[in-house]
């Protein structure tokens, strides 16, 4: 069995897709998702299905989602995975048994890896946990603890992406990763450290007129939507830049 949460939800049960019921059945299993192995108090459930508006039957409706849950896991195989306890519900999986749980592990293998100096291997196993991706995290489900999850694993997505990247750009690949970066940079145009790898991309591919346009175009975006200056990481590149000492320097990881 496999409970996805890094794209639509599914659940697969040897490969076969279990039904999950409605709006309100998903909702409640990929909260319990998230908590995975943890208790999760049936106000909170209520909370993510309802708000701050539930009905009168909200408890009644969620031990109906639970039931319909576990009919549909017994159905395809395994049972017992949702255990009932005095506050609420436990969804009970083992690593393997969840995407993001997996995601995780190969990601925490990856910094291990980068530590022993293996940084080909690391980048491997990075792109091993992003392709578990399968498109924006339990897309097509909203709801305050739901879209706060979702967030928080896109948070890590984005994460191991500029990770991957950095090695790559270790690695010397810096040309291969122009295109994805422009793209990600679009798409986050706020996020100065995805700016700060496009700018040393540019660069390192003798485009340095290119690479500095990308300062002057995140500064005046954070200048004149926020107030704000770039931080040192794009002030210290772009100095670095304009001397020409870059060239052979990593990029500084996130802290």
């Amino acid at each position: 069995m496999l409970v996805h949460l890094l794209g639509p939800l599914r659940v697969l049960c040897d490969g076969k897709e279990v039904p999950l019921g409605g709006r309100r059945t998903k909702i409640v299993l990929a909260v319990l998702a998230l908590e995975v192995n943890w208790v999760v108090p049936i106000d909170d459930l209520v909370d993510a299905v309802w708000g701050g508006s539930p009905p009168a039957s909200a408890r009644t409706q969620i031990r109906i989602c639970i039931s319909t849950m576990r009919r549909g896991f017994a159905a395809a195989g395994p049972a017992g995975l949702i255990e009932t306890h005095p506050q609420g519900y436990r969804l009970c999986l083992d690593e393997n048994q969840l995407d993001a749980s997996v995601f995780d592990a190969r990601v925490r293998r990856a910094r291990t890896l980068t530590e022993a100096g293996l940084t080909e291997e690391a980048v491997h196993t990075l792109r091993r946990a992003l392709s578990l991706w399968t498109g924006p995290a339990l897309s097509g489900l909203s709801g305050g603890p739901v879209e706060s999850g979702a967030r928080r694993l896109e948070e890590a997505r984005l994460r191991a992406t500029e990770e991957r990247i950095r090695l790559d750009l270790e690695l010397g690949r810096h040309q291969d990763l122009i295109g994805e970066l422009m793209q990600l940079t679009a798409e986050h145009p706020y996020r100065e450290h995805l700016h700060a790898q496009l700018m040393l991309a540019l660069y390192r591919s003798q485009r340095t007129a290119e690479a500095l346009e990308v300062y002057r175009g995140i500064r005046s975006t954070l200048v004149e939507e926020l107030g704000i200056e770039p931080g040192p990481e794009l002030g210290e590149l772009e100095q670095a830049i304009l001397l020409g000492t870059e060239r052979n320097q990593p990029v500084r990881g996130v802290a």
